[in-house]
């Protein structure tokens, strides 16, 4: 099962991003999961379409493995990691900063059911290690 593991925020869309982790024991597709703000509580559809990222591609999560969302700019693609793993990182080409401002992160997998995780932003930035 994917869980958000870290909230990174910034003073611009390239430096932030949410890190999630599949810590299941077996692979799990990122098709379906989408992250998003209070909007999507809120039930405003405008505010929701704006404030929430969904995974539409199939790419196989292996356990133990992160997903790095960036609000930036950039191609999605698989690379390697400080301690020699690999990780998956997408990009939401926004042009605001989103993460930085919302009260909670929300982990949603919207295929299966309506699975709300809901995380608060950390008071201090903190660094990708892996």
């Amino acid at each position: 099962m994917l869980k958000i593991i870290e909230v990174h925020p910034a003073t611009s869309t390239q430096g932030e991003y949410v890190v999630l982790q599949n810590q299941g024991l077996g692979t799990v597709t990122l098709r379906g999961w989408a992250l998003c703000t209070d909007a999507y509580l809120d039930g405003d559809p405008m505010q929701m379409a704006q404030e929430m990222y969904v995974f539409r591609d199939e790419v196989a999560i292996k356990p133990y493995t992160r997903v790095v969302l960036f609000t930036g700019a950039g191609e999605d693609d698989w690379v390697p990691t400080t301690d020699g793993r690999q990780a998956y990182c997408a990009y939401w080409n926004r042009r605001e900063r989103l993460w930085s401002s919302a009260a909670h992160v929300h982990l949603l997998h919207l295929l299966n059911s309506r699975v709300v995780v809901p995380q608060t932003l950390p008071a201090t930035p903190t660094a990708l290690s892996a």
